[in-house]
């Protein structure tokens, strides 16, 4: 009988070792530890930023942040937001540091971690309330309700929004709301009695808007 086992164990052994090392089984296997998260910056702030992504490690935690390897964005304008960066790493390790720093006055910088999950799709939004600054990391989410704007609010404050004339929800400090529809671009929605214009949207998609006591400073498709 333990013959008989080694007679059938070898073969397998042998078709295994064809598979990975014959038939790609390498490349895929390294395609199966490989995950990916894409990361956009949303500068809220009144500055010119550059953007920053290093992996986070058990004992170096966010050592080496601010370093030349890391910058993956440069002068994101001030209320505007960068392009996407894709991040890949190992699925043994999915946490990563964000940071920002003022692209000319080196010494303002903000720093956040995050777990990741293969596939996620994220803002990391700069922002500021009472003169202290903070950084926010938040999952993209659509809403796609057709001939309407649809709209979430992340605010720096507690603020009345109201649609229409009706007051719909009050905003928390570093928290983004569920979604609003909003029929009027131009006068439907108000944040602390401030006027959101979201005329330069289009209907149908979906919009992420950072403001503050005086109305909105960011708006960017979701």
């Amino acid at each position: 009988m333990c013959h008989g086992c080694k007679r059938i164990g070898y073969p397998l052994i042998f078709g295994l070792v064809l598979t990975l090392s014959g038939c790609g089984g390498s490349d895929e296997l390294d395609k199966q530890l490989t995950h990916s998260a894409n990361l956009t910056l949303v500068n809220s702030l009144g500055f010119m930023t550059d953007f920053h992504v290093k992996k986070r490690g058990i004992s170096t935690g966010d050592s080496g942040l601010f370093e030349s390897d890391s910058l993956v964005f440069s002068d994101v304008p001030a209320k505007n937001h960068s392009s996407v960066y894709r991040y890949s790493y190992q699925v043994t390790n999915n946490m990563v540091n964000v940071g920002v720093k003022d692209s000319v006055n080196a010494n303002k910088e903000l720093k956040a971690s995050k777990t990741l999950s293969n596939g996620s799709d994220l803002w990391v939004i700069a922002w500021e309330t009472s003169g202290e600054r903070a950084l926010s990391v938040i999952d993209k989410k659509q809403q796609l309700t057709k001939d309407v704007f649809n709209v979430r609010l992340f605010a720096n404050g507690r603020y009345d929004v109201t649609v229409a004339g009706k007051r719909i929800l009050t905003t928390e400090k570093g928290k983004v709301t569920d979604y609003l529809t909003v029929n009027n671009c131009a006068r439907d929605l108000k944040v602390a009695e401030h006027v959101i214009n979201l005329c330069a949207g289009n209907l149908g998609a979906s919009y992420l808007l950072v403001a503050n006591e005086n109305g909105a400073l960011v708006m960017v498709a979701e």
